[in-house]
């Protein structure tokens, strides 16, 4: 791989708790994002290594850099340049935030997927060695924040989401009709992500790392009710803001709703097919979450 040179620049500036996000897709990382950032101390931008046109993704920051700062990749050049895309996030988020409400933030973090985790590595990398990216991320002391989830949950949400096409819901949107999810699909899928999962806790084990699961998260923010406040109790948004020196003051602003939100029974129109599959694999144990 090739990537853009030295930069002086050294990680975190006047933030003090930079954090990434690492997780497998629909564990709740959009959720999680929503939700902290309505803490002012804290800030979060999305998958930055998936293509976007926001300034802040990885792709627009190395296309704005001089051609001439291109040259292959060793260990060094390439730690300086993530040091010097993690400052400018940063500057990004206290100088572009909407209503310049993040300009005190003292926690600032990405989003990277279990499957994006070897984007970023010198040239010749032994792609057997664990990802160049968490050895960074350790060697700068930055909190790892590892979301979770049900894997079968997790599996099924993205087999509909693929077949909807509706992959956030901000619209309120209500699911009308069934799915079919072929079995096989969701159990290969779940098997990939546990898969994933196991080679991060090895790769990161001497990283710090929080604990997010889609499930805690989950009543973390039924707690508000009906309100926006989510009162503070234990769980993983209490582990955050800990991990982060932040104060416990969220919300829960109702911008995003769950994509399944009616029970799985009436959303996949094969169900006691699915459910009998389910129940011959090693996941049988997750049959009676779908109940």
């Amino acid at each position: 791989m090739r990537v853009l040179a030295n930069s002086d620049n050294c990680l975190g500036g006047s933030v003090s708790h930079p954090f990434v996000v690492v997780g497998a897709q629909r564990t709740g990382t959009n959720l999680l994002r929503e939700t902290l950032n309505t803490n002012e101390e804290i800030a979060m931008l999305g998958e930055v290594l998936t293509p976007s046109p926001a300034p802040a993704h990885w792709d627009n920051f190395c296309r704005n850099l001089p051609r001439r700062s291109v040259l292959p990749a060793t260990r060094s050049k390439t730690e300086s340049l993530l040091d010097q895309y993690f400052e400018f996030v940063q500057y990004r988020i206290r100088h572009h935030w909407e209503g310049n409400r993040k300009r005190r933030s003292h926690a600032v973090g990405v989003d990277i997927k279990y499957n994006q985790l070897r984007q970023i590595a010198p040239a010749n990398w032994n792609s057997s060695s664990a990802p160049f990216i968490l050895g960074y991320l350790r060697s700068r002391g930055i909190t790892l924040i590892h979301t979770t989830r049900n894997v079968i949950h997790c599996a099924i949400s993205n087999l509909i989401a693929s077949q909807r096409n509706v992959w956030h819901n901000y619209d309120g949107a209500v699911i009308d009709r069934t799915y079919h999810i072929d079995a096989e699909k969701c159990l290969a899928y779940a098997r990939t992500v546990l898969q994933q999962r196991d080679a991060f806790i090895e790769s990161a084990h001497d990283c710090k790392i929080v604990s997010c699961s889609y499930e805690g998260l989950s009543e973390d923010i039924g707690r508000a009710g009906s309100q926006e406040e989510i009162p503070e109790a234990p769980g993983p948004l209490r582990d955050i803001a800990q991990a982060l020196g932040s104060s416990f003051k969220f919300r829960y602003e109702r911008r995003l709703q769950k994509a399944i939100n009616v029970p799985y029974s009436r959303a996949v129109s094969n169900y006691g097919d699915f459910v009998g599959r389910l129940r011959d694999s090693e996941f049988s144990a997750f049959a009676s979450t779908l109940e």
